[in-house]
């Protein structure tokens, strides 16, 4: 999130709609006081964001399968 003076946001504003429009939140302050928030119309999905995608090694049966000497403790 940025805070910007509403003077340096209408001396760059399309470089700050470029921001917005790419997820970015602004809040714009008039004399160190917050007084608007511009930012994307839609919400952007936090899912096509992540670059790290975990991998699971072992099957999926493998995966929810108890552990036998866990299991045994239990019973």
């Amino acid at each position: 999130m940025l805070k910007i003076s509403a003077t340096k946001l209408r001396n760059n504003l399309f470089e700050y709609l470029k921001k917005a429009s790419g997820g970015e939140t602004i809040i714009i302050q008039k004399n160190k006081k917050d007084v608007a928030r511009m930012g994307p119309i839609h919400k952007i999905n936090w899912r096509d964001k992540i670059s790290i995608k975990p991998k699971i090694l072992v099957s999926e049966e493998e995966f929810i399968k108890p552990i036998e000497d866990i299991w045994m403790d239990y019973e």
